[in-house]
């Protein structure tokens, strides 16, 4: 039997420890959720890291867990998964900090968000045919996360989701870059 990779590790672990605090935080009625990101709060920047592992309920982690672990896996594919999701963490996280509404900003989403904008720009950067048809792949089943670029409503972090996408096109733009002889 062909072992793990440590891409595929990271993702399973990080799904897993976003289930162990969910069950832990449901116990505590959800309490720890504030600890997301809170805008130009000083305490509030501890959540740029912990906001991916927190979420508000057990339909929100649902909703959030396929959605990061198979692009996760594709992101895994340009053997970048670590990279990038450093860059959309702690880059998107910084921009929620900064600018986004005075809420407490939680979830996976800016994440899997961030995964998305860089699967659909990888392959316009680097010009890679296997990056391209990984592109193709990640629009035809999850393009139509992209509306959620445009969700407005109160209860939902769209900041979280334009800042990872951002953050997550940065990081494709940034590898391309790097891979491109210098003229």
């Amino acid at each position: 039997m062909k072992e793990m990779t440590s891409g595929t590790k990271i993702l399973l672990s990080s799904a897993a420890l976003m289930w162990l605090i969910e069950i832990i935080n449901t116990l505590f009625n959800h309490q720890f959720s504030h600890f997301g990101i809170v805008p130009r709060e000083l305490s509030g920047l501890i959540g740029i890291v912990l906001s991916p592992f927190l979420h508000w309920s057990l339909p929100h982690l649902i909703g959030n867990t396929i959605p990061f672990l198979v692009l996760g896996f594709l992101v895994h594919q340009s053997k970048q998964l670590l990279f990038v999701s450093l860059v959309v963490t702690f880059g998107g996280g910084l921009l929620v900090w900064l600018f986004a509404r005075d809420a407490a900003h939680a979830g996976a989403s800016g994440l899997i968000m961030g995964y998305f904008g860089f699967l659909i720009s990888h392959g316009l950067f680097t010009r890679s045919i296997r990056s391209i048809l990984i592109s193709v792949v990640a629009v035809i089943f999850y393009g139509g996360i992209v509306f959620s670029l445009l969700d407005f409503r109160s209860h939902i972090s769209f900041e979280g989701h334009i800042f990872g996408f951002i953050a997550g096109v940065a990081a494709a733009w940034h590898i391309g870059k790097s891979k491109k002889p210098n003229t």
